[in-house]
C-alpha cells in the first residue's frame, strides 16, 4: 500500500470502515469480560494503537476483525472474511487467531495452556506486520488487566479461564520476549512496561497499597 501523507492520510478508509462495521455486527453482543463495555471498544483501541505505531490500512482492518473467526464462526467466518476484505487481511486474521474452531457449532477449542503454547510458537515465525497488530492486541489487554488490578484487586484473574496469574504471567512475558524485537522500539517497550507492572502488582504484598 502507498504512503500516508498529510493530503492523503488513508490508503483505504471504505476498507477500515467496513471491517469496523462488520465487526461491529459481529460482535454487537459481546462485553469486555466481567463489564458491560461493549467488546467493540477493544477492537476500536486495537486499531488505534496499530495506526499509532505505523500500521497500514490493511493491519487496521485486521486489527478490528481480529476476534471474530476466533469468538464467531471459526474457518466458515475466515472464508467470508477473505471474501468480503480479500486475502490480505484475512491472512492477518488468521495469523492473529489462537484457534478458527468453530465453537458456536458445538466445537470445543484446545485446552488454554495448548493453545498459548502454540500461538507463541506462531508469532516466533510470523512476520512484523502480524506481530504489530499482535503487540497492540496484547498490551490493550495488558493495559486493562493492570487497570482491573489496581482497582479491584487479585479477584481479575477470575474473569479468566487461566486463573492462576503466574500463568497469565508466563504467557503475556513470553509475548513480549516474541514481539518485542518485531515491533517499532516505542511500542515492544510500553509492552515490556505494561506487563512489568502486572508482575509487581501480582507480587505485591497482601494489603500494601498500590
Amino acid at each position: 500500500m502507498r504512503a500516508r501523507t498529510k493530503a492523503a492520510p488513508w490508503q483505504d478508509l471504505d476498507l477500515v470502515l467496513a471491517a469496523s462495521s462488520y465487526a461491529a455486527d459481529a460482535h454487537c453482543a459481546d462485553v469486555r469480560k466481567a463489564t458491560t463495555i461493549p467488546y467493540l471498544s477493544h477492537l476500536w483501541a486495537v486499531a488505534a494503537l496499530a495506526l499509532e505505531h505505523g500500521a497500514d490500512d490493511e493491519q487496521v482492518a485486521a486489527a478490528l476483525l481480529h476476534d471474530v473467526v476466533e469468538d464467531h464462526g471459526g474457518k466458515q467466518r475466515l472464508a467470508e472474511v477473505r471474501r468480503r476484505f480479500g486475502k490480505g487481511v484475512a491472512d492477518l486474521v488468521e495469523a492473529l487467531s489462537d484457534s478458527v474452531v468453530d465453537t458456536s457449532s458445538g466445537e470445543e477449542k484446545a485446552s488454554w495452556c495448548e493453545r498459548k503454547a502454540a500461538y507463541l510458537a506462531h508469532l516466533a515465525e510470523a512476520d512484523g506486520r502480524v506481530a504489530l497488530v499482535s503487540a497492540c492486541d496484547k498490551l490493550h489487554n495488558a493495559r486493562a488487566i493492570l487497570a482491573d488490578l489496581r482497582s479491584t484487586g487479585a479477584e481479575v484473574w477470575d474473569r479468566f479461564n487461566a486463573k492462576d496469574p503466574h500463568l497469565q504471567l508466563w504467557y503475556y512475558e513470553a509475548l513480549t520476549e516474541t514481539l518485542k524485537p518485531k515491533v517499532p522500539e516505542p511500542l515492544g517497550e510500553e509492552l515490556e512496561r505494561t506487563v512489568a507492572a502486572i508482575r509487581a502488582e501480582v507480587e505485591r504484598p497482601d494489603g500494601e497499597a498500590s
